[in-house]
């Protein structure tokens, strides 16, 4: 399936691209984000709430407040944990690194850590 191996091959990307220097995807978030909303499709409530706060991160980025950004990162990273429950067995470790990578980005940016959430 086409539409999988995309989703797959941008999640290494992110994967990569995040952990390396997530500063230097600002430039770019705008398509990198698109392609994304593109990937994931519609119909399934989980993949819509992901498009729905990239979508929102967009807005965040375009603000420039590291805050809001922070914020948006974070609710992504939850929302990548529920996406946990269905995903194929191959992706779940690369979507629960996303996951943590997304909150330390996200903490990177100012985000104060809360007392760790219960993540099933």
């Amino acid at each position: 399936m086409t539409h999988a191996h995309n989703a797959d091959q941008l999640l290494d990307i992110t994967l990569r691209e995040l952990t390396t220097d997530p500063v230097h995807l600002q430039p770019m978030a705008n398509s990198f984000i698109d392609q994304w909303v593109r990937a994931l499709g519609s119909g399934h409530l989980v993949l819509d709430d992901i498009s729905d706060e990239l979508e929102q991160l967009k807005a965040a980025l375009a603000t420039g407040k590291s805050l809001l950004i922070a914020e948006s990162l974070h609710s992504l990273a939850k929302l990548t944990r529920k996406s946990l429950e269905n995903a194929e067995e191959e992706m779940k470790g690369k979507l629960q690194e996303l996951a943590t990578t997304l909150d330390a980005v996200s903490t990177g940016l100012g985000r104060k850590g809360k007392q760790k959430e219960n993540i099933e």
